[in-house]
């Protein structure tokens, strides 16, 4: 088999598998994804979610994870995307989040505001 039958037929193998996999899911890399905003708005120094500036503003971690699933949730309806793993391809993804963080950062400060004037 000369070189050139070689490449031929590599090359024809990878049409087919193309043609055949088309549309199957691959793993993807999301964990990049918003990873700034994510970074600063809900891990503390060590990593942890547990001393983030979320958590500080709403009292929990869990609040706090939930509160960015669905930041998570509203950045994708902003960009005019349905899954995050598509917000790779959104230049701005990562500003409209920082956006949204702020915006409910500063909310849950104000609760904790009233509240505590409350007492």
């Amino acid at each position: 088999m000369t070189e050139q039958e070689k490449n031929e037929l590599l090359e024809e193998l990878e049409q087919r598998f193309e043609k055949k996999y088309k549309g199957c899911m691959t793993k993807e890399d999301v964990a990049t994804v918003l990873k700034e905003p994510r970074e600063k708005w809900f891990k503390d120094e060590n990593g942890h979610g547990s001393n983030s500036l979320m958590s500080e503003a709403f009292g929990s971690s869990i609040i706090a994870w939930q509160v960015w699933e669905t930041i998570r949730k509203l950045t994708c309806v902003v960009c005019g995307k349905q899954y995050v793993r598509h917000l790779k391809e959104e230049d701005n993804a990562d500003e409209v989040a920082e956006k949204i963080c702020q915006c409910i950062y500063d909310l849950g400060k104000e609760k904790e505001a009233e509240e505590s004037r409350k007492e």
